[in-house]
């Protein structure tokens, strides 16, 4: 069985890394494809978790949850 602490941490752990990956906020197409991408997948994952950005950009790594 496992940790909700410790599943909560991987999962919090897993959106910090999704929301650095976004934010290139390059003109180009492409880029804008990438960004918009980034931003549904987190957003998927604070759907179905329940988590706020707030939590996820404030999120250390580190942080005992």
């Amino acid at each position: 069985m496992r940790s909700d602490k410790k599943f909560k941490s991987k999962v919090m752990r897993a959106a910090k890394k999704i929301h650095n990956a976004g934010g290139c906020d390059a003109a180009d197409e492409y880029s804008r494809g990438y960004d918009d991408a980034i931003s549904l997948a987190l957003l998927n994952l604070m759907e179905e978790t329940g988590f706020v950005i707030e939590d996820i950009v404030d999120y250390e790594e580190d942080e005992k949850i």
